[in-house]
Order: structure tokens, then C-alpha cells, then sequence
């Protein structure tokens, strides 16, 4: 039933979208001519940029009030990103998800935090609607001009009320939906309230192992194709590595290897998992599958300069492989590529384990 229930309402609100656009359209021809119909098709074009980026703009805006950065925005065909401290734009396929993502600059009352971050988006975008509305209705019915901002009201109400549901479509669960769970912690979302704070501890200078564990452990047990479930497992797994537990720390690897396999991974995981598959196996004392990893993770490093964790692998290797020289040089280019690291608590994480790094490679 509640399948149902969520095709039957994002049908329904899309039939609405086209009539509502065909009633503007059709009324502005015939009541103010072509300017108004000229006016009218080019207000929806610009709803279908505007709409979704006022929404993005408001997680945004909250996410920045609540002490968040920015990670990645992305509306209609523009994204936003950062990477490795700075900010980014590029182009995106317009059929992609609408997302943001932020981390929090400082930990401590996340749940809270959360739920203001996650209204931004359902705000800012009814407040958007009402103004279509209030400068349309100003304008009056008979000049052209405010058939621009008439054509722009199905859009943004289809966007607006499609995200007023709890439901889950195709690209992810509703803002109403997070709400709902975090006011209710469920799994997901106690999840994620545990992750933020992770990465809140992390922002203030603490490193994996000196956040509170209760961060870590205790959660509820969820869906392997729950975006939660990887990034909690990520965690864990840098927290025994630091604390020197590497034989749990390469069981959480192992089954992050395994959503891998099974395509629940994007491309930034999927490279960080393969920087650390070969990272265990220097730790282990193979060389020949550490070589082997080597390959594999050469096509996810990019053309962009290796990060420190990859720095701090190819030294953990060279020091395995007796070459003592290269390892100090790769630690060197690995402090270096630290500074710009924007998360204080990954850089003191990342020394932990460069202090590792002498002669051979210890755990």
C-alpha cells in the first residue's frame, strides 16, 4: 500500500505539472498574446534551473547557520564541490540526483543540528513559491511580465510538495522522510547523527581513536545497500587502524570490498577502499599483492596529485621493500599533501600512522 501511495502521488503531481503548465501557457496566449506566451515558456525553463537550486541553496545556507561546510552541491546541470580545502564548480548530467552534502566544522548536539539542515531545503523552497506568487499577483493578470513568474509556480509546487512526503523514490528518501527518522532515530538516521559527529571530532583536532566510541559502535544493524552502512564501516575501520586492531580493522575492509563488488560504492569510495586493500596487504608483509593492488588502485587515483593516504601507502611499501630512501621521500611528499587536508583530526590520524612507517612497515 504505501508503494502504492508514493507512485500514485508522484504520478498524480506530475500530471498536475503538465496541466498547470498548459493552463499557463494556453491562458497567457490568449488573454496578453505572444509576450505573455514567449514570457511564460521561458519561466519555466528558468523554474527548471531555479527551483531545484533554491532548494539545494537552502541545506546550504541551514548546513552553514548549523556549523557545516560545504562537500558537494549539485542542481539541474551545475555542480559544486570541494577538494582538498577549496572550492570547485564543474557541469553535470541535468538527469543526475539533486544532492548536497556538508560535514560539520564542530561536534555536539548533531541530531538537532541535523534536522535544521535538513528543513533548509523545504523552507527556502516554499519561500520561493510564495514570492512567484506575491510578484505574479503584483504584476496583475494582464501584463505579459508576470506570466514569467506564473509559469515558474507548477514547477516549483511539484518540487516543493513532492519532497512535503515521507516516501522513498528512486535517487533517495525525501527531506520529510530524514526528518521523520531522525525525530524518531531511526537506523539511517541515527547512523548518520553518529557519523557527523565522527567527523564533527575530526574537524575539532581529534583524530579516529580519540573520539568517543559510543560514535562508532552500538548502532543499529542496517541494509548493506544503505548509504550509512558503508560510511560507518569506513570509520570503523580507521579508528582499529589507529588503534592498532588490524585484524578487525581488515574485516571491516573486507566488507567494504565486498559492497564494492556489489556497485554500492561511488567513485570516491571505491578509491579510498582500494588505496587501503593495498595498504593491509604491506601491512601483512606481501608485497606481491600489495603490487598487484598498486595496479588496480593506479586507474582511481586520477590525474590530480595522490593524496597523503597515498603517500602513506607507498611508503609503508617501499619501507617492506628495504628501500629506505624512497619510503623518507614518500613520507615527505605525504606531509606535504597533508597541508592540504582540511580536517584536522584526518591529518593527526594520518601522522599516527606515517610515525608507523620506518625501516619496514609495522601496524
Amino acid at each position: 500500500m504505501r508503494r502504492f501511495f508514493k507512485t500514485f502521488y508522484s504520478v498524480l503531481l506530475l500530471l498536475l505539472l503538465v496541466a498547470g503548465e498548459i493552463w499557463v501557457v494556453c491562458f497567457a496566449a490568449r488573454r496578453a498574446g505572444t509576450a505573455a506566451l514567449v514570457c511564460g515558456v521561458f519561466g519555466f525553463l528558468l523554474s527548471v534551473i531555479l527551483a531545484p537550486a533554491v532548494h539545494e541553496l537552502g541545506h546550504v545556507l541551514f548546513g552553514k547557520v548549523q556549523g557545516m561546510r560545504l562537500k558537494m552541491t549539485k542542481f539541474f546541470c551545475f555542480r559544486i564541490f570541494e577538494r582538498e580545502g577549496k572550492l570547485h564548480f564543474s557541469f553535470a548530467s541535468p538527469f543526475s540526483p539533486e544532492e548536497t552534502q556538508t560535514v560539520p566544522v564542530r561536534g555536539g548536539n548533531m541530531r538537532r543540528r541535523a534536522m535544521v539542515y535538513t528543513s533548509g531545503g523545504l523552507v527556502l523552497g516554499a519561500v520561493y513559491l510564495l514570492l512567484l506568487i506575491a510578484v505574479a499577483l503584483i504584476c496583475g493578470p494582464s501584463r505579459p511580465v508576470a506570466f514569467l513568474f506564473w509559469a515558474g509556480v507548477p514547477y516549483a509546487a511539484y518540487l516543493l510538495l513532492l519532497n512535503a512526503v515521507p516516501a522513498v523514490y528512486a535517487n533517495g528518501k525525501t527531506d520529510t522522510a530524514i526528518l521523520i527518522g531522525l525525530a524518531k532515530e531511526e537506523g539511517s538516521e541515527r547512523t548518520m547523527v553518529s557519523a557527523m559527529e565522527i567527523y564533527g571530532g575530526l574537524a575539532e583536532g581529534k583524530s579516529f581513536a580519540e573520539i568517543d566510541e559510543k560514535y562508532y559502535f552500538g548502532l543499529p544493524q542496517l541494509a548493506e545497500n544503505e548509504p550509512m552502512y558503508a560510511v560507518i564501516l569506513d570509520l570503523r575501520y580507521r579508528r582499529y587502524l589507529e588503534t592498532g586492531e588490524t585484524q578487525k580493522a581488515a574485516d571491516c575492509l573486507n566488507r567494504l570490498g565486498a559492497l564494492a563488488e556489489a556497485g554500492y560504492l561511488d567513485a570516491g569510495q571505491l578509491a579510498e577502499v582500494a588505496t587501503e586493500f593495498e595498504y593491509m596487504h604491506v601491512l601483512n608483509g606481501d608485497v606481491e599483492k600489495a603490487r598487484e593492488s598498486e595496479k588496480i588502485c593506479a586507474e582511481f587515483y586520477g590525474k590530480g596529485e595522490p593524496s597523503a593516504a597515498v603517500w602513506r601507502v607507498r611508503a609503508a611499501l617501499g619501507a617492506l621493500e628495504g628501500n629506505g630512501t624512497e619510503c623518507e621521500l614518500r613520507k615527505e611528499r605525504a606531509e606535504r599533501a597533508l597541508e592540504r587536508e582540511p580536517l584536522a583530526g584526518v591529518r593527526k590520524f594520518e601522522r599516527v600512522l606515517l610515525s608507523r612507517i620506518s625501516g619496514k612497515a609495522e601496524a
